[in-house]
């Protein structure tokens, strides 16, 4: 299952987007263009707890930097998996720049 408007993949079961409040879908539509298919090299930028997600989200979207969170949405009774963040390779120096006080 996936969310149409932030991307963000869940188990089956799920149907509303914990972040964007929005129903899942079973499939992403295709890019419209061939230029949006491109394949895009991410690289982790930060590793963090759950309680620091909406903090990272915000400063990285204040400074218009995509981002892909993985992992935001796993976590067990018990224990909790952190949370990656990752850009691609042209935005790795902003993104460390806008998060260094963080790290």
């Amino acid at each position: 299952m996936f969310c149409p408007q932030c991307k963000g993949e869940y188990q089956e079961g799920f149907t509303e987007c914990a972040d964007c409040q929005i129903p899942l879908v079973s499939e992403l539509p295709l890019p419209e263009s061939n230029d949006e298919q491109k394949a895009v090299d991410l690289v982790e930028v930060l590793s963090t707890d759950p309680g620091l997600i909406a903090l990272v989200k915000s400063v990285l979207e204040a400074e218009k930097i995509p981002y892909l969170a993985h992992g935001e949405h796993f976590s067990g009774m018990h224990a909790t998996i952190p949370v990656r963040f990752l850009v691609s390779k042209e935005d790795v120096a902003a993104a460390r720049e806008v998060l260094k006080d963080l790290l």
